[in-house]
């Protein structure tokens, strides 16, 4: 059964990579050395010629058994996760929980009540910007990032999620426009920055084309492109807790 494919590092993807072609490590690292780009090809893109000079068939490259993600988020010490990542509208309550016990300082419980009352109806422009994202296709998530790097930030093309999530972020900004006080900051006091990384089973569309260009351009010190990542969708359903491996802190 092919194995897992596992982006943590370049090491391990190219690892990942060379066992899901049947290469030894040091003949898939000569392939990769060897791999020659026209960057102005007008028919056969970059990323399709390293596959392609890897002796993959980019319309059917092989599938990998699982696909190790890294979800990046922060959270209040000591989280466990063991309920798994849940979509937004599921996890909403723990956020308002959360941004809650931060608000205590300027806002009475009952207070804070009628501010979520207020932030899930009002026409302002970041609760009217959290409503529209509701009407995107696939907007819950639980979202992933194939390459550790990428879930941090690492690349130029690709956010840190760490600092705060996007339906946090609409809130805070919503509540310092309301009240003058930044719950940003309360928040990022109390919680500290961390991946959860799971291993979902079978494959994943982009990921084996994403991996062996993120190999290739790290070995050969070529700036990443939006092509060395892919990313998981849930699409509104969770990532079971039993595929959740560890909790990483930073």
């Amino acid at each position: 059964m092919p194995g897992r494919l596992d982006c943590s590092s370049v090491d391990t993807a190219s690892h990942s990579l060379a066992e899901l072609l049947g290469l030894s490590p040091a003949l898939f690292g000569s392939k990769v050395a060897g791999i020659d780009v026209d960057w102005d090809h007008e028919q056969t893109s970059p990323e399709d010629q390293v596959l392609i000079q890897l002796g993959v068939d980019p319309r059917s490259p092989p599938a990998p058994g699982s696909v190790r993600w890294f979800h990046a988020t922060r959270a209040l010490p000591g989280t466990t996760f063991e309920d798994g990542l849940q979509p937004t509208l599921s996890a909403l309550p723990k956020v308002w929980d959360a941004l809650g016990a931060c608000a205590a300082e300027w806002l009475t419980k009952q207070e804070w009540i009628e501010y979520q009352k207020s932030f899930l109806r009002a026409d302002r422009q970041f609760s009217a910007q959290f409503r529209r994202k509701r009407m995107a296709p696939g907007w819950e998530g639980p979202f992933a990032f194939l390459v550790r790097d990428a879930a941090l930030g690492k690349h130029d093309t690709h956010k840190d999620f760490t600092r705060l999530c996007e339906t946090m972020e609409d809130i805070c900004a919503d509540f310092e426009v309301l009240h003058g006080h930044s719950l940003t900051q309360a928040y990022e006091k109390l919680s500290r920055r961390c991946l959860v990384v799971f291993t979902w089973p079978g494959a994943w569309p982009g990921a084996v084309r994403a991996a062996a260009n993120y190999v290739f351009r790290s070995l050969r010190g070529i700036g990443y492109g939006l092509h060395c990542n892919t990313n998981f969708s849930g699409k509104g359903k969770p990532v079971p807790g039993s595929l959740i491996e560890l909790v990483e802190w930073l």
